[in-house]
């Protein structure tokens, strides 16, 4: 077994605060052994800090097969203070009083902004405006407008509210939303202005806080400790398993004889094209790699389009 195979897996980091996700990547790339791969499964802001899940070794193939993940997060809002990123490492844009709330009145403000809803992203972000981010536009202090996205609030949920403006909420979200920008509208919706102060992810699809590894941690007991397994990291994220009998494999060939689970007879199953599938051999259920279903002239075939050895 190669480098990659022998260290195809997931982890669950816990980023600290004022380190990039790329930064994050090349620290634990540092622990292991020269030339394993290492990719994140999506970025986390330098400033925030929590769980950003990273893939190793020939794992890194099968990041296009994660779909979206919904998010959860920890916020640290202070009204009364504008910036220009929307966060605590910017400059301040506007200063106003905070009008005086009561709790209550201010829980029910916030849970209303439960469920869909069209949202800007902040100047400072990685949209793409014309082929460059643009974060790197505004840094250049060019002039554009970012189209509004859908995005949705599963759940808002205040926390912690203190007389001076400073307010700790709970925010469960579709993938794409932006917390910075979700404080900016509530400070302008509140006519005072507001800044997130701090941003901790609880969530990330099914990766979750509590079973996050710092630094530290993976420096002191090793990566190999909190690597997560291939299958079944990606049986979750995928959510389909598909068995092939036993034979030599290759990627890019098409399947009709398979199985959507262990002792079925072998044959071309009923399922829909187009469905990406965790892909086993029958007899041992070892992991092969990824495939997707596909329209051929015989009927839905299965592709191999990950393998995890060649010839396997």
């Amino acid at each position: 077994m190669d480098l990659q195979a022998q260290w195809a897996g997931f982890l669950n980091v816990h980023k600290p605060p004022g380190l990039s996700s790329h930064g994050v990547v090349a620290a634990v790339r540092h622990l292991l052994p020269k030339g394993v791969k290492v990719g994140h499964l999506g970025t986390l802001d330098p400033d925030a800090c929590g769980v950003l899940p990273l893939a190793l070794g020939w794992a890194t193939r099968t990041i296009p097969y994660f779909p979206p993940a919904r998010k959860a997060y920890r916020a640290e809002v202070q009204l009364g203070v504008e910036t220009d990123t929307l966060d605590a490492s910017g400059q301040v844009v506007s200063r106003a009083p905070v009008p005086p709330l009561e709790e209550g009145e201010l829980r029910a403000l916030i849970a209303r902004g439960e469920g869909p809803q069209w949202q800007v992203p902040p100047q400072v972000s990685a949209v793409h405006v014309n082929g460059r981010r643009a974060y790197h536009l505004s840094r250049e202090g060019s002039q554009f407008e970012l189209p509004a996205r859908q995005v949705e609030f599963y759940k808002l949920e205040l926390l912690q509210w203190e007389a001076g403006g400073r307010l700790l909420v709970d925010l469960f979200c579709s993938p794409g939303t932006y917390v910075r920008a979700w404080a900016r509208d509530l400070g302008r919706q509140l006519g005072c202005g507001a800044h997130l102060s701090f941003l901790l992810r609880l969530e990330s699809g099914f990766f979750k806080l509590e079973g996050a590894w710092t630094i530290g941690d993976l420096e002191e007991k090793g990566v190999y400790a909190a690597l997560l397994p291939l299958k079944e990291t990606l049986m979750q994220a995928v959510g389909r398993i598909a068995y092939l009998p036993e034979q030599r494999f290759q990627g890019g060939q098409d399947y009709l004889q398979f199985s959507t689970s262990e002792g079925e007879d072998w044959k071309s199953p009923e399922v829909a094209s187009g469905e990406e599938w965790v892909v086993c051999r029958a007899e041992s259920g070892s992991f092969l790699g990824l495939g997707r279903t596909v329209d051929s002239p015989g009927g839905v075939a299965l592709r191999l389009e990950r393998l995890l050895e060649k010839g396997a």
